[in-house]
């Protein structure tokens, strides 16, 4: 019955989408004077909009694209024609009080024809560089592109994976410990400002930050030491939205999610209030997002564990609360101060634990959770100097405070997944209530970057340089205050410089270096004694005992060159080799002290930073109605950084990665198109240290050496947007002992205009289908279900 209420629920959504909306008063032809200043043009857009009543439906990215100022008496044909001026889009009125904005199909070309590219910047490199002097297989995703997947799910996790191939399939919870790169670790920035925390992973990034917030999303894939350590897969950069003085707006955005198998115990309600604009010198732009959810089901009709993964938890009932923020003022020319702040709440009330004797686990009804909820309480302060020094350069100066404190749920003892358990200190045999893991971390520090144009040398040539400071302190404890790890604190300096410049009108070169040093104190503590349960009986297994610190310290130093090549305006080739680096997990290693043999004395961990090599041959074809991307890479490394929990050890071996990336997308008509991402990768390592690379990375590392995404995107009944996707993982069978099974998800979202804002639904997994989670799977050890069929409905409005 539930299904068939689903399945019911799921056709009067597609009917009700389908119905067409009354037609506003013509009011476009009226003239009114407009007054724009240059600057953003898809603020500019955003503000002509507002004045004529108009709503706007964007088939396209328009980051990046500026726009000339306007002051005259027009029409909203006249003003938009304006705006999208040398831009390489154009505007159709869809109805009378919506326009669709797309890229030119055939006249956005150079002088011989070629199609001309927008000038996107990116900033994740620590310098302002065009997209286009850089490898094809670097991606920026603009406000567009997220406002249309966000129909489907607010996550940025999917927003990625649905945009960039070589990011591999989430695991649907709060960890990104499956959130690899080309096989290999994702340094996430905000801003600029690195949220990752290497010394104890914490696991929760991307999925407590709040989309609302995002102006564009920079994907710089391989190794990259630009930004410190953890970059030796990707750089993620998030930009957060920044106001501009004339163009003030607010937005209500609110939708509502259920999963088909049961509607009323899975309704997850969330709402968004933001705004941005300002005044006189001054800039604004602030949001506030608060969801709640309900019971997660998985296509097999069953509800998902709330903590499938012990310890981890996941977004089912669970209370977010989101709070951004960001003021800038101007004070002269080319300068400009800044603050910014984002503070995350978040809360899951587990009702069961779950049962690990299933296939896949599953909920266990008889054994309710009685321990501390799994809590996520941090904050995150940037303030900033943008400068424009003339000749010195232009540049900036940023300092930084994250702070965040991130408490896992109990788990229950198994005797093969979670073999022991914190003990009372006075009574070994008894569980610990409060013995919750709770990884507090502070990072604060500096960072300076700077580009000073080298013309009177060589005319384009530009010189990036600056240097950073960065201070960890990281606590690893009980929620009774027990410390489980070694207590750290870790200072590191780091200078680097970069040359770019373009090298006739078809070649752009580039080539840096960066030194970074780190001194590590790592402090002693007692490690708490543990216990395990036989036969439902608590039994004491290992004392309490003293764990010896030390101090050390160790240092990269990083290279990075790449070649493009502009072969026509239209083909694009790049060769590039980067490297990057990450350190130890040694909270990991320090907590399984005195465990295996795993040694109580820090003097005994030979902490080493692991150098990831990448080296990528990429190129690009953009066409006039077909567009594709390629790149094939080679990522190695001496020493790994991998704790390997089934032996307790710090795994440093050597690696190899070889992989292959690709995307397509082709015009069928003006308002359709279609296209594809695909990504290949598979590694090896040296786990006897001979030399030889003898056996396959571990699952964690690569769930699936192959995943395809193909989709179509269209407009039909008018304005009506729709976009079908579905995303296939190979199965992984490479380790024969814990092989991944494939899957395939379909899933469906549309928006259409109407009321003066934006209705959206979207469909997650259409075909209800069972299958593993293959990342969620690789990282246990035992199956867990993907999740099934769940439906969004949404509204957005702009004031």
């Amino acid at each position: 019955m539930s299904r068939l209420l689903g399945t019911s629920a799921l056709v009067a959504t597609l009917m009700i989408t389908a119905v067409p909306m009354a037609s506003a008063q013509d009011t476009t032809a009226a003239m009114q004077q407009v007054s724009i200043s240059a600057g953003n043009l898809r603020a500019a857009l955003d503000r002509v909009a507002d004045q004529f009543g108009l709503q706007l439906i964007v088939q396209g990215d328009l980051a990046g694209l500026d726009s000339a100022a306007i002051s005259a008496e027009l029409s909203a044909a006249d003003a938009l024609g304006r705006l999208l001026a040398g831009s390489g889009y154009q505007f159709e009125f869809v109805t009378n009080d919506s326009v669709r904005i797309a890229p030119v199909p055939t006249q956005s070309m150079g002088d011989n024809g070629a199609m001309v590219l927008p000038d996107v910047v990116v900033s994740a490199t620590r310098s302002r560089r065009s997209i286009k002097s850089m490898s094809p297989s670097v991606v920026v995703i603009g406000r567009d592109q997220i406002e249309t997947q966000m129909a489907k799910s607010s996550d940025i996790t999917n927003v990625i994976r649905n945009t960039v191939p070589g990011f591999m399939f989430d695991d649907q919870s709060l960890i990104s410990s499956t959130e690899t790169f080309r096989g290999r670790d994702v340094q996430v920035l905000v801003d600029g400002v690195s949220r990752n925390t290497p010394l104890r992973n914490s696991s929760r990034i991307l999925s407590m930050i709040d989309i609302a917030q995002v102006d564009s999303i920079e994907v710089i894939p391989g190794s990259n030491a630009m930004n410190g350590d953890g970059a030796t897969g990707a750089t993620i950069n998030i930009i957060t939205r920044t106001g501009e003085v004339g163009n003030n707006s607010f937005v209500v955005d609110g939708h509502m999610t259920s999963y088909t198998d049961d509607i009323g115990d899975s309704f997850s309600p969330s709402l968004t209030l933001s705004g941005s604009g300002g005044v006189g010198a001054i800039d604004l732009a602030a949001s506030v997002t608060a969801s709640k959810t309900g019971n997660a089901y998985d296509g097999y009709g069953n509800q998902v564990p709330s903590d499938a993964m012990l310890g981890q938890g996941g977004f089912d009932n669970a209370e977010d609360l989101n709070l951004f923020g960001k003021a800038g003022v101007t004070v002269a020319d080319g300068h400009r101060l800044f603050l910014s702040t984002e503070i995350v709440r978040f809360r899951q009330d587990i009702e069961y634990n779950v049962d690990l004797t299933t296939h896949p686990v599953s909920v266990d009804y008889d054994n309710p959770y009685t321990a501390q909820p799994l809590e996520d309480e941090s904050q995150y302060f940037t303030a900033g100097y943008e400068y424009d020094f003339g000749k010195i350069g232009t540049g900036d100066l940023k300092l930084f405070y994250n702070d965040s404190y991130k408490q896992a749920a109990r788990a229950d003892y198994h005797s093969s997944y979670n073999p022991a358990l914190v003990a009372l200190s006075d009574a070994g045999s008894v569980e610990d209530p409060l013995g919750q893991s709770v990884i507090d971390t502070v990072k604060y520090g500096v960072k300076l970057s700077t580009d000073t144009s080298l013309d009177a040398a060589y005319d384009g040539l530009t010189l990036t340089w600056g240097g950073d400071l960065t201070f960890d302190d990281v606590k690893y404890r009980t929620i009774s205050g027990r410390d489980i790890g070694a207590p750290m604190k870790q200072d590191g300096r780091a200078v680097f410089a970069q040359l770019s410049a373009p090298v006739t009108r078809f070649v752009d070169l580039s080539g840096g270096v960066r030194y970074e040093k780190y001194d590590l104190t790592v402090k002693d503590f007692l490690r708490p004694n543990y216990m395990r349960y036989n036969a439902g009986a608590g039994q004491a297994i290992l004392a309490a005992a003293q764990y010896t610190g030390g101090n050390t310290t160790y240092s990269a130093v990083t290279y990075n060159a790449s070649a493009v090549v502009h072969w026509t305006d239209r083909f694009d080739t790049s060769l590039s080799y980067s490297e990057g680096f990450s350190v130890p997990d040694v909270g990991a290693y320090t907590r399984r002290a005195g465990l295996s043999g795993v040694p109580m004395n820090f003097s005994a961990l030979d902490v080493e930073a692991s150098k990831v090599k990448t080296y990528e041959l990429a190129a690009r074809y953009n066409g006039q109605d077909f567009r594709t991307t390629g790149a094939v890479y080679m990522s190695t490394n001496e020493r790994g950084d991998n704790f390997d929990a089934a032996t307790n050890s710090l795994s440093q071996e050597k690696e190899r990665i070889l992989g292959a990336e690709l995307t397509g997308e082709y015009d069928i008509t003006d308002d359709t198109y279609v296209g594809a991402l695909a990504s290949y990768v598979e590694g090896r390592y040296d786990t006897n240290k001979d030399g030889d690379l003898d056996s396959p990375l571990p699952n964690n590392r690569i769930p699936s050496p192959f995943r395809f995404t193909g989709y179509v995107d269209s407009y039909v009944w008018g304005d009506l947007n729709m976009r079908l996707d579905g995303t296939y993982t190979a199965a992984r069978n490479e380790i024969k002992t814990a092989k991944i099974k494939p899957s395939l998800v379909f899933n469906l979202m549309g928006n259409y205009p109407v009321l003066g804002g934006t209705a959206r639904f979207g469909i997650e997994n259409i075909l209800d289908t069972s299958y593993e989670n293959p990342a969620a799977t690789a990282l246990r050890g035992y199956a867990v279900a993907g999740h099934g069929r769940s439906i969004t409905i949404g509204f957005r409005r702009e004031f």
